[in-house]
């Protein structure tokens, strides 16, 4: 260990000039060398910071997802006896919705309707309205968007 003992001997020899020019020096050296550590962890804080954000904001979609989803558990219909064809062309007429059954998909307990032209947002309303309305659930469905922008064409198949 001779470094200490030679840096020790060249501060006493220094002048008191050349003594506060090497403190200068070792302290910009020590203000140099926090900034090129601090850089980083603030870098490092601004991330962490961005996730607990970014983790905030799915966690509050998450919280909403599920209290709908736990209204919509508890909003269920009971199931009604009665005839709920009536009930799906019903609905599917007051949403403007030109419906045609299909006899040769229709079986028991099942009944299948196709729209030809519909509005999406419509249909999907109308969906909803059966679903929470009158109990009936989609079993099949193929939608298919046509030419005209938000307009498609729907096979759907319903059950209670």
């Amino acid at each position: 260990m001779h470094w200490p003992r030679a840096l020790f001997s060249t501060w006493d020899a220094a002048s008191p000039s050349r003594r506060a020019a090497l403190a200068i020096a070792a302290s910009a050296l020590a203000v140099a060398a926090l900034l090129l550590v601090i850089r980083p962890l603030q870098a490092a804080v601004d991330r962490a910071h961005a996730d607990v954000v970014r983790s905030q904001a799915m966690l509050d979609i998450a919280k909403a997802r599920i209290a709908d989803s736990a209204s919509l558990a508890t909003a269920a219909p009971a199931v009604r006896a009665g005839d709920w064809r009536g009930a799906v062309d019903g609905v599917m007429a007051r949403y403007a919705l030109r419906a045609v059954p299909v006899a040769s998909t229709t079986t028991e307990g099942q009944y299948a309707i196709v729209v030809a032209d519909a509005a999406f947002d419509p249909l999907v309303d109308a969906l909803d309205a059966l679903a929470h309305d009158d109990g009936v659930e989609i079993v099949a469905a193929t939608i298919a968007a046509r030419v005209e922008p938000g307009r498609v064409r729907a096979e759907l198949t319903f059950a209670r």
